[in-house]
């Protein structure tokens, strides 16, 4: 079996989507009968991960939209594949190029609602199935494409062993001022476009904790164009002391700042998952997440971390003076094993199985 995996970003990327790819085709080499699998990336930001055997990562294809053309036509001259991937919605019209109906990846809002381009709202409609990272994503991409064919749940794995429970690195506490503080943290792309992720709501609950408890800090990890208006909402707030933002954070430097933390604490309203709670759980860190969008399964529904509306800022000022104040020992809950790289190499498996066999 031969795949063609066109994605925005897999090895040499950042973020939450670009560790599903890399997982997603880590997995599909591992599958008995697959051969090979060719790997197109749009974007490479910063230096490969080792690529698993059976790949072939085709780094020419990251070099401009033309460039990417090109590496499609060459990649189906090498060859039929059994199976196209298209790893995200805004890469429909290109993935039109293989003459081939695709399996459809949906992370998150992107598949929540109608698409901007109309040719991709049409495309829709001739995919061979669609995986999604959460039952909610696929709920809402059903809801309004009407999408009537295989449908599946695959939620994004973490690697346990890469992340545990750690001391506070000593440089880290001294960088951000962080001795005798207790810590909130909330990781992210810091843009206007992504407002959702809960930083004001936990900056709206920052005055009243600190009534309680003045030794608490709150963590804003990550960069963006929106920080210059978030430090201008906690000084409206008259909180900006308590408050630090970080900048951007390197991957491997992510398992120390979350042990820096008391608090993973992540109201949001537009997360396809969230595998930021996987992090932070395989870190020790207690979290909590809304009710309102994907994260709420990153935590089995309220089984690994609390729930709480982000529309309610008591609701989650209460859930943070709890988590505070629960006094329980950092561990990594057991029931994070649902979300096990094992697991997620398996439930693809049956996926690919049950798409080729049908």
């Amino acid at each position: 079996m031969r795949i063609l995996h066109l994605g925005t970003d897999s090895f040499g990327g950042y973020g939450g989507i670009a560790l599903f790819n890399r997982e997603f085709i880590s997995a599909l080499v591992a599958h008995p009968a697959c051969e090979e699998v060719v790997v197109l990336p749009r974007l490479i930001p910063r230096q490969p991960e080792a690529v698993p055997d059976k790949a072939t990562f085709v780094t020419g294809a990251a070099r401009g939209k033309f460039a990417y053309v090109r590496a499609i036509r060459q990649a189906l001259r090498s060859g039929p594949f059994d199976l196209v991937v298209c790893g995200h919605v805004n890469l429909l019209p290109l993935a039109r190029l293989t003459g081939q109906s695709p399996l459809l990846i949906t992370h998150g809002i992107d598949a929540w609602k109608r698409l901007r381009d109309p040719i991709s709202n049409y495309l829709v409609h001739k995919i061979r199935g669609v995986i999604s990272v959460s039952d909610l994503t696929r709920e809402r991409f059903i809801a309004w494409s009407h999408f009537s064919g295989p449908a599946f749940v695959l939620p994004n794995a973490v690697r346990v062993k890469n992340y545990g429970v750690r001391a506070r690195r000593q440089d880290l506490i001294d960088r951000w001022s962080l001795a005798g503080k207790r810590v909130l943290l909330t990781l992210g792309r810091i843009v206007g476009t992504e407002r959702y992720k809960g930083f004001d709501e936990v900056l709206d609950a920052m005055p009243a904790l600190l009534r309680a408890q003045p030794e608490v800090v709150y963590m804003i990890a990550g960069s963006g164009s929106d920080i210059p208006r978030l430090k201008l909402r906690a000084a409206e707030l008259g909180v900006a002391d308590s408050v630090r933002f970080t900048g951007f954070i390197a991957e491997d430097e992510k398992p120390d700042l979350y042990n820096l933390a008391d608090v993973y604490v992540m109201p949001s309203r537009g997360e396809g998952f969230g595998f930021v709670f996987l992090e932070a759980m395989a870190c020790g860190v207690p979290v909590i997440a809304s009710c309102l969008d994907g994260g709420r399964e990153a935590v089995r529904l309220g089984a690994l971390g609390p729930l709480v509306d982000p529309t309610n800022p008591a609701e989650i000022r209460v859930a943070i003076e709890d988590a505070l104040s629960s006094g329980a020992p950092r561990a990594i809950p057991e029931g994070l094993e649902f979300f096990s790289y094992e697991n997620f190499e398996r439930r693809t498996h049956a996926i690919i199985d049950a798409l080729t066999t049908a």
